[in-house]
């Protein structure tokens, strides 16, 4: 039943998923399986344990936590512990009833058939109260007694000891007596008789103890399961929920009546489904892993979708299959994490190659002039130095902006694209046209958004002329022109010359320039702006012939909260 092998691994972010999914079967298994032999069950533990652990549940005097390696582990460890001690430790037995003779039969025949089981006597109820100042598992008692009867005695003990099994056990029955014990709650009712009521009344307060100490280890499982805080399902073999934890509904945004008995369809693609068949039908082959994890999609009820890994395993059985339990996790975070990472990594590599090579030029002109300076002491090569320093610096802040605006953009404010397009008309000259054809408002980064704006209309002075001509809009209002499907953010264009290359998209490469006097990093700006904000962007020929400049996955926002 328990799968000790998770104690024997490190656990990091990698492995913890895994043990936890280990963990989960437990939780189903222990419920299945509460009556077998404890014999077989902890050399079950012990095929499964590092000898260091094995000694730990083994032998109770060295108990120790020091054995585990973190704190799951030990609460695993406990856990199995605690279990150990129910299967092989002395049952404790009270029994309450005031025929003394009736005890002693009683205390032989419950020992006799429960060869675990120490039955404790008590001639009065207010004796049985006294005893139970020390442990027991099960607490048998008459229903006629001087005082207090059977019932008024479950009360008191269930109040101070709660779900403690308690069966009573009569010489005076009746239907009305049976009816008061089972509404009260009571464990049994038996009336006193021969033999097979003695082995009725045996079998019956085994099968409550276990029941007992079933139901509590189960609530230890799953106050750590909800503790640890990862997605857990359980899906039977029917294919149907049978089991979420809070961090599931919590993740999936539905509620667990809808979820329970519901298809992992739910939740997941028709293709994800088909992957996580194909999954468990390895793992339950008999050359297939344990546990597999692998990358799933899961479609939230509010229609986001989360990118998460799931750790599947399939529940214990011995013929029939009884389906499957999974653990997932979030990797949103990680995979943005990655995606920043790669991002970082591309520009240091841009720039790397920038500064080894768009630098080289201006640095060995500089070089140059400053030796024949030396040599003429001719004013000519003085200025030469000072341009190519003054290119040389204003290429240096370039390349400052452009990592600086490729930071992933983690604040957005809802802006009027008017008031964007306006200020940066100010901004950069107001000699040329500017035209502004919808009142709309978009969600962007307020810094970030004035140089993306900046940038454009300066090269389209700079290429143009201050004779050129700059619109602004949004797509959906070129779909009555130009049919193309895109309805979903901006663009700005101009009426200038248009893109002089075969391949448009160089343009946003850094360097890249037809302007002698430019750097040629100011649409990579552009392009690095418009990618920390998740959006795309592309260069295409405008309406009148110059070039446009396409802005897709925006979001828009109600212009009337703009800023």
């Amino acid at each position: 039943m328990y799968q000790c092998e998770l104690l024997n691994w490190v656990p990091d972010s990698k492995t913890l998923a895994g043990r936890l999914s280990i963990l989960i079967r437990q939780v189903v298994n222990v419920s299945q399986h509460s009556n077998c032999s404890s014999r077989v069950e902890i050399n079950r533990v012990k095929n499964h344990c590092r000898d260091d652990v094995w000694h730990a549940v083994w032998s109770p005097d060295d108990f120790t936590a020091t054995t585990c390696v973190d704190i799951q582990d030990q609460l695993t460890l406990s856990l199995i512990y605690d279990h150990w001690i129910h299967m092989t430790r002395s049952i404790r037995i009270l029994h309450v009833d005031d025929d003394s003779a009736f005890l002693d039969l009683s205390q032989t025949y419950l020992e006799r058939e429960l060869p675990t089981a120490t039955v404790v006597t008590a001639d009065n109820p207010q004796a049985g109260l006294h005893e139970l100042t020390e442990s027991f598992d099960c607490v048998v008692s008459d229903f006629e007694m001087s005082n207090m009867d059977g019932l008024e005695l479950f009360e008191v003990i269930d109040d101070r000891h709660p779900r403690l099994p308690f069966v009573l056990y009569t010489g005076r029955g009746s239907e009305d007596i049976a009816s008061r014990a089972l509404n009260l709650g009571v464990t049994g009712y038996f009336q006193k008789g021969g033999p097979d009521q003695w082995q009725r009344l045996a079998n019956r307060i085994e099968h409550a103890i276990n029941e007992y100490y079933t139901e509590r280890e189960s609530e230890r499982y799953s106050t750590v399961l909800q503790a640890l805080g990862y997605p857990i399902y359980v899906v039977n073999n029917s294919r149907e929920f049978e089991y979420v934890n809070d961090a599931f509904v919590e993740l999936t945004g539905y509620d667990r009546e809808k979820i329970i008995g519901n298809s992992p369809g739910l939740i997941k693609s028709d293709e994800g489904v088909e992957q996580a068949d194909e999954i468990i039908a390895d793992i339950v082959s008999s050359a297939g892993p344990n546990s597999r994890q692998f990358s799933i999609d899961i479609y939230t009820n509010d229609g986001e979708v989360i990118p998460c890994q799931d750790h599947m395993a399939a529940l214990p059985f011995e013929d029939d299959f009884r389906g499957s339990v999974g653990i997932l996790q979030d990797v949103s975070e990680q995979q943005q994490r990655q995606r920043e990472l790669r991002r970082q990594n591309d520009r240091l590599e841009e720039f790397v190659s920038i500064i080894s090579h768009d630098l080289r030029s201006p640095l060995a002109t500089a070089q140059t002039a400053t030796t024949l300076a030396r040599e003429t002491d001719d004013a000519e090569f003085f200025e030469k130095v000072a341009v190519a320093h003054d290119r040389m610096e204003q290429m240096i802040d370039e390349l400052v902006t452009l990592a600086q605006t490729g930071e992933s953009v983690t604040q957005q404010d809802c802006l009027s694209l008017s008031t964007l397009a306006e200020e940066a008309h100010m901004t950069v000259t107001t000699d040329i046209t500017l035209n502004v054809h919808s009142e709309t408002a978009i969600e962007g980064e307020p810094g970030r958004m004035r140089r993306l704006f900046e940038n454009l209309i300066r090269n389209a002075a700079n290429h143009a002329g201050l004779d050129v001509t700059v619109s602004v809009g949004t797509l959906a209002e070129l779909t009555d022109e130009e049919p193309n499907g895109r309805d979903e953010g901006f663009y700005i264009e101009d009426n200038g010359p248009g893109i002089t290359f075969d391949d448009y998209e160089r343009v946003f490469e850094p360097g890249v320039t037809t302007d002698d006097d430019g750097t040629g990093f100011g649409l990579a700006i552009v392009h690095r702006i418009a990618d920390a904000h998740d959006w795309t962007v592309t260069v295409e020929d405008g309406y009148d012939g110059g070039a446009r400049f396409v802005f897709t996955g925006v979001q828009m926002c109600p212009v009337n909260e703009a800023t």
